[in-house]
């Protein structure tokens, strides 16, 4: 029989909820460090593999594509495998996935193993925020949720900054090792203070629908990447596209009609979801895109070192941290549209900023934009959760918390893609040398800033309906 929350208090005694707060940031930290080292260490692979961006994207787009497919799987893991197996299994996995990482030798292989890796990503985090609610049911879940949201907000900012000097020292294959510490210490503790039991009557989840949201996931995606290369006329482009239409419309009808859908479409007839789900979108794009964008534009347009990069990279998680402190103070004080349409502008100000900052920028200049970035997304976070869930029911809460996060890596793993698209479009139409390559990250910066500016309308409608 399993051990449950109740049982490992009484055995670790007061300190409990402690020791599994910081066993749950550990595996939090490994899988975001996975996430975002990768950045980083693009240019260093593209020129070891002889690759170009369309299909080098695949190792963040991938990754992301899973993680967000992974999410859907989660609360059933947990449920009928228990948090210990799940873990256990998941981190066990990633680790192998990274260990054959090093050991690749074509692209395809690499990014075969991000997918996997992010896959593992997906199922993991999420029982996170669920354990941490049960086992700080009587107190104290406020400092716990701060105290973990600190820790998730350092890995990002480590990732990066870590991952460039190693790679500068190393080669590219450290950032595939770079998390393998922490993954190791959480498989370690989750055998003690993970609890264990499990429903063996867990209904099983709706495989049909999760292919084909996988299928079509990475169809569009692909066809994407492939249009990047080919064109829009290639049968290696319209052909993927096709096919994700079909498979996309086929999940959605599934899911109408599903007595337990993967993705609960009765919440988004609230007008207030729908909209914060149109900002969840934009976040996810500026989030993981400017992660994606802002080290490849370091190494590829200023000549930056990856370690350099990286560490550009080290105070915009300073101030994330920091900012997503004070969203979430003045998210309890101020209504979530006007928190939304500052944040909104606040990341608008510094795409255009780094838009206009022109090719030889100092260093100081890319990182004072840079951090104006992420002081508005720190502002966004919060806000956004508490506008999406406000309009919910109770029943409706773990819902709408698993559904928004969806749509946030939904819009990063599209908005990598797209920027992607969007640079390499710009840089052959300007002519394809080094003066179109500035031009079109600038005007990459420049795109990120009007899609925040057009979310604005959205998020102004943020508000919940009287009831």
């Amino acid at each position: 029989m399993g051990q449950d929350l109740e049982a490992l208090h009484e055995r670790f005694g007061a300190r409990y909820p402690q020791w599994l707060l910081g066993l749950l940031m550990l595996g939090s930290m490994a899988m975001i460090l996975a996430s975002t080292s990768i950045n980083v260490a693009l240019p260093a692979i593209m020129a070891d593999f002889g690759i170009g961006r369309p299909l080098a994207q695949w190792l963040s787009t991938g990754f992301l594509a899973a993680m967000t497919a992974g999410l859907l799987l989660a609360a059933w893991c947990q449920a009928r495998l228990g948090a210990r197996r799940t873990v256990q299994f998941g981190l066990g996995l990633f680790c192998l996935a990274s260990l054959l990482a090093l050991v690749a030798t074509s692209a395809w292989q690499l990014i075969a193993l991000r997918i996997v890796m992010g896959a593992c990503a997906g199922i993991i985090q999420p029982l996170a925020m669920v354990l941490i609610f049960r086992v700080y049911s009587e107190g104290g879940r406020g400092m716990a949720l701060g105290i973990y949201g600190l820790g998730i907000m350092v890995a990002p900012t480590l990732g990066p900054t870590i991952g460039g000097y190693l790679i500068d020292h190393f080669g590219w294959g450290a950032v595939f090792w770079l998390p393998l510490p922490l993954c190791l210490l959480a498989l370690t503790g989750a055998q003690w203070l993970m609890p264990s039991v499990r429903d063996r009557n867990t209904p099983g989840v709706d495989l049909p629908a999760f292919t084909l949201l996988s299928v079509a996931l990475f169809a569009l995606l692909g066809s994407l990447a492939e249009a990047q290369r080919f064109g829009w006329l290639a049968p290696s482009a319209w052909l993927p596209g096709l096919l994700g239409v079909a498979c996309t419309v086929a999940f959605l009808r599934r899911s109408r009609t599903c007595e337990r859908p993967l993705l609960p479409l009765q919440l988004w007839r609230h007008a207030a979801f729908r909209k914060a789900s149109w900002v969840a979108l934009v976040l996810g794009l500026g989030l993981y895109g400017s992660t994606y964008l802002i080290p490849l534009y370091l190494q590829t347009v200023e000549g930056y070192s990856a370690g350099r990069a990286g560490l550009l990279m080290l105070p915009t998680g300073v101030v994330l941290g920091l900012a997503s402190f004070i969203g979430g103070w003045a998210s309890d004080r101020l209504s979530a549209a006007s928190m939304l349409v500052f944040g909104l502008l606040v990341f608008a100000l510094s795409s255009a900023g780094l838009g206009l900052a022109g090719h030889g920028a100092s260093f100081l200049a890319l990182c004072g934009w840079a951090c104006v970035g992420r002081l508005g997304l720190g502002l966004l976070l919060p806000a956004m959760s508490t506008g999406a869930l406000d309009v919910l029911s109770s029943e409706e809460l773990a819902l709408g918390a698993g559904a928004i996060t969806f749509v946030r890596q939904l819009g990063g793993a599209f908005g990598v893609n797209l920027l992607t698209f969007f640079i390499e479009w710009r840089h052959a139409a300007g002519g394809g040398d080094a003066a179109a390559e500035v031009l079109a990250f600038e005007q990459s910066f420049w795109l990120v800033a009007l899609l925040f500016m057009m979310a604005v309308v959205p998020a102004w409608g943020v508000r919940p309906a009287r009831r």
